[in-house]
């Protein structure tokens, strides 16, 4: 019995951890990166409405170190509001008290800049050089780019540089009507682009095909945000790969210590 266990307790050991890295590894990483609109046109307390909405957004998802969280708010000039961070229990309430209390931009509305600031984070995090990296860029805006070619040049060469998707929040009266959603669908990828009803919260997976989801008021803007943080980190199913459940490595190890002890019996038996 002693020698069994001796012999058994390094091979469980060994295997557990094999096994948990496995399926840990399994877990294909996502990056998530947030331009936040600061311009002029946005009041101190609706922003405060998106600041508040976002952070609220980022307790809801799994903090189990699968996803990295990039923040920028853009006016005139782009500041960073969350540095390249994965998403865990311990750092959630940093990312969130970033989220909350950082200057507002002011000024213009440099869609192009906030575009090509978060392409350059994202893809200059270590996270982008994992296999199978997800990266989607959020975009929430409540007025028109201040060049509408320049936001679209830089949509396109945040695709080409590998962000998958971007998708855009229009919020308020000021994007409410169709031209103004067909101005920011024109900003948004991979195709097909295509305009969500107001207010929803049945908001796709935006690798499927990108979106722009029109928002009545910042007040309606925290549901809509949840819904839309939710859906981008949810998976799409691929037939080609079997996932692997967190609790197999517990189950193999079961089997092996049931395989082996009935080894160990048969063996007895036999002498």
């Amino acid at each position: 019995m002693t020698l069994f266990r001796r012999l058994l307790a390094p091979l469980l050991v060994g295997l557990a951890a094999t096994l948990a890295t496995v399926s840990s590894a399994w877990a294909a990483p996502f990056q998530l990166g947030f331009a936040l609109d600061g311009s002029g046109s946005v009041s101190t307390s609706n922003y405060n409405l998106l600041r508040s909405g976002l952070s609220n957004a980022m307790a809801a998802i799994p903090a189990d170190g699968t996803i990295e969280i990039t923040v920028v708010t853009y006016g005139s000039s782009v500041s960073t509001v969350v540095s390249p961070t994965i998403l865990t229990a311990a750092s959630l309430q940093g990312i969130q008290v970033n989220i909350v209390n950082h200057t507002k931009a002011g000024g213009g509305t440099n869609t192009a800049a906030a575009i090509d600031s978060l392409t350059a984070l994202m893809t200059g995090s270590s996270v982008f050089q994992e296999p199978d990296v997800t990266s989607i860029i959020n975009l929430a805006t409540d007025g028109f780019p201040n060049s509408q070619s320049a936001a679209e040049a830089s949509a396109q060469a945040a695709a080409a540089a590998g962000i998958d998707a971007l998708s855009i929040e229009a919020i308020g009266s000021g994007v409410a009507s169709q031209s103004a959603l067909s101005n920011l669908s024109q900003i948004a990828f991979p195709d097909p682009v295509s305009i969500l009803g107001v207010n929803t919260t049945n908001i796709p997976n935006p690798l499927n095909g990108s979106f722009v989801v029109p928002i009545s008021d910042f007040n309606s803007l925290e549901p809509v945000i949840l819904a839309k943080v939710i859906a981008s980190v949810t998976p799409n199913p691929d037939p080609t790969r079997v996932p692997v459940p967190g609790t197999l490595p517990l189950f193999l190890i079961g089997t092996l210590i049931a395989a082996l002890r009935s080894g160990r019996m048969t063996v007895r038996a036999a002498v």
